[in-house]
């Protein structure tokens, strides 16, 4: 669903932000990006979903096409909430649907059923300023996934909560992935996140970003965040993903 091949690109024509990467996600893939700040995680994303033109080397395909500006095939989930204040939370959930051309009617029962799923089902007449970070970020949630596109991108999105909401939305990410099958590459710079939720990590050097490793997390589904936390192999898997991290850092500065 998402392929990459000998990536390489630049803003400025001298300095690379990627470079030589490659890399294939297959459909229904959990896939996580770890890397330092700066090393073009974000870029890579935005590359997929077509916000920044690939004016460089290789090649970029995504549910079997060229990356393009609103592609019904992709939805995109930022770290902030980035709901409308005047709207209420079943508003913002079917914002997605109805810019996609769904009807109203399709567009709020949708919504509607993915607040449920999320845990706001008795919410959905709230405005965000009533809500938690932590509901306005399951709202997002349900914003991203009633759009029903195949491939999910999602750039740290649980990285501006408090450490027990944010465990507590990896928990609910989990059983939305495994419930609904999407095709999904995660950013974050948290190496616990990344091993909880995917099915492999791929670690990415200081800039120019590299791949410098592809990580698989050979842990059984569906997951447990609190049960991981007493899994030795997901502790193990956490030092290799640090060890990766460390070489990839190393070789950039030698």
């Amino acid at each position: 669903m998402i392929s990459a091949n000998n990536v390489q690109l630049s803003f400025d024509g001298h300095n690379d932000v990627l470079s030589d990467v490659t890399l294939h996600i297959a459909d229904g893939e959990f896939v996580s990006l770890v890397g330092p700040s700066g090393c073009g995680k974000t870029t890579l994303l935005n590359l997929c979903a077509g916000l920044v033109p690939h004016t460089g080397k290789g090649t970029i395909e995504v549910a079997h096409g060229a990356p393009r500006v609103g592609n019904p095939q992709i939805a995109y989930m930022l770290a902030r909430d980035s709901l409308f204040p005047w709207k209420t939370a079943l508003e913002n959930a079917e914002f997605g649907v109805r810019v996609r051309g769904a009807s109203p009617a399709e567009a709020r029962d949708r919504a509607r059923a993915m607040l449920a799923e999320v845990g706001l089902g008795a919410f959905e007449n709230a405005l965000p300023k009533s809500l938690s970070h932590g509901m306005r970020q399951r709202t997002a949630l349900a914003r991203t996934f009633a759009m029903d596109a195949p491939v999910l991108l999602m750039d740290e999105p649980f990285g501006a909560l408090d450490a027990q909401t944010k465990l507590q939305l990896e928990d609910l990410l989990l059983k939305l992935c495994d419930l609904h099958k999407h095709t999904v590459l995660f950013v974050t710079h948290d190496l616990s996140e990344a091993v909880a939720v995917s099915d492999r990590v791929v670690v990415m050097s200081s800039r120019p970003g590299r791949i410098v490793a592809d990580v698989p997390i050979a842990l059984p589904r569906p997951r447990s965040i609190r049960e991981l936390q007493k899994d030795p192999s997901f502790h193990e898997l956490y030092a290799q993903l640090w060890s990766h991290l460390e070489s990839g850092w190393t070789r950039h500065e030698g």
